[in-house]
């Protein structure tokens, strides 16, 4: 199929939106995305975070397409089924079929994913096609209408012709920026205090255009976000990412992408941040000016027990000014908490603010009572405003 002819099928549907890693298979795809000015493809630093970035996209009335080599369908593996499928989150995904058994010969990593893809992509809740382009139009329109995730299999030679890239140019700049303070942070709050003492700001014009989106990570820090002040279901800004460990910042991305005169501040965790600690690249390198990122760190992965993080050895607002965030700080105390987050959000982002906190949890906290599919509805007719 004529890459052209492929890109106006998805343009027709809305589909103007992309991330991913590539493939070679997908080569016309890419460049064709680059040169079009119309459309937009946010490279990726691994599969299962383009998942959360086009997630993100779609919850923002974006339609979107994940694009990966089915090699990296095991990667994405989590993210696809505790969001996309819990959530009902209707992405597309186009996967290349490498070590396509009866086909041309492939590298070795290739051998067993290539017999098992299509299976793979079924057991992971995926409505799942082999591309066919005769039929593609009409399973595509029945996936957006019926609102689920789909896998489309493209096999070798499938998409064809198109532009070449533009050539890569670049110039690399080091030791130039800072964190903006540093020093030895000792922990004074808990992450149920921390939470409590930015509760005025994450809530500050919800009813507006002007409002927050409000995304907060697995575990516990959903949890109390929740238990705080959203038991009678009026914050209509806050999403609660359930599993999908390390997506909540590409997921904001997406959102951040999609919506770029809406603030999006993402409620992190140091575990959550360091298992996709790539998405500091990608958000550094995509600049997005709305963007704010708050990391509670308390060195423990809560919710399994308080097992240690290695989070003490990592510099995370070091990091995020290296992968090219604008401001990045980091606080313990109250005060400091509630002045660092207005004035990162008073500029242009991406920001970070590591706020070092206490281990433990109260042992009554609950869970949202919220389903995921009625958390995902009410989130996104926030930010489409198309209902309350």
């Amino acid at each position: 199929m004529q890459i052209e002819a492929f890109g106006d099928i998805l343009k027709s549907r809305g589909i103007r939106r992309g991330a991913g890693v590539p493939c070679s298979y997908f080569t016309p795809l890419v460049n064709y995305m680059t040169v079009d000015p119309e459309l937009d493809y946010l490279s990726s630093t691994s599969e299962g975070e383009a998942v959360a970035i086009a997630a993100g996209m779609v919850t923002a009335g974006k339609p979107a397409f994940v694009l990966m080599q089915n090699s990296g369908l095991g990667n994405a593996v989590n993210p696809i089924t505790s969001m996309l499928y819990i959530y009902r989150m209707p992405v597309v995904l186009l996967v290349s079929h490498r070590g396509q058994p009866g086909g041309q010969a492939d590298e070795p990593q290739h051998e067993l994913m290539g017999q098992i893809t299509e299976q793979l992509a079924q057991l992971c809740g995926l409505r799942t096609h082999v591309f066919d382009p005769e039929q593609f139009p009409s399973s595509l329109d029945a996936a957006l209408r019926d609102e689920v995730p789909t896998a489309y299999i493209v096999r070798k030679g499938t998409l064809e012709g198109g532009p070449k890239a533009p050539p890569l140019s670049i110039a690399i700049t080091t030791g130039e920026r800072r964190p903006g303070n540093s020093g030895t942070f000792t922990p004074s709050l808990t992450r149920e205090q921390a939470l409590t003492a930015i509760l005025p700001i994450l809530n500050r014009g919800i009813d507006s255009a002007e409002g927050l989106a409000v995304i907060g990570t697995t575990g516990k820090l959903s949890r109390e976000l929740y238990e705080l002040d959203d038991r009678e279901g009026d914050k209509r800004n806050r999403f609660y990412m359930v599993g999908s460990m390390g997506c909540a910042a590409g997921f904001g991305l997406g959102i951040a992408n999609a919506q770029p005169k809406r603030r999006v501040v993402v409620l992190d965790g140091d575990g959550a941040l360091l298992m996709k600690f790539g998405s500091l690249a990608t958000i550094g390198y995509c600049g997005p000016t709305n963007y704010h990122h708050v990391t509670f760190d308390n060195g423990a992965h809560e919710s399994t027990g308080g097992q240690p993080t290695p989070s003490p050895a990592v510099d995370f607002a070091a990091a995020a000014i290296a992968c090219g965030y604008k401001h990045a700080e980091t606080v313990s105390d109250a005060d400091g908490l509630k002045a660092t987050l207005e004035r990162q959000l008073a500029t242009d982002g991406p920001t970070l603010l590591r706020v070092v906190i206490k281990t433990g949890a109260r042992g009554e906290l609950g869970r949202p009572t919220l389903t995921p599919r009625g958390c995902y509805e009410r989130f996104r007719a926030y930010l489409t405003g198309s209902g309350s």
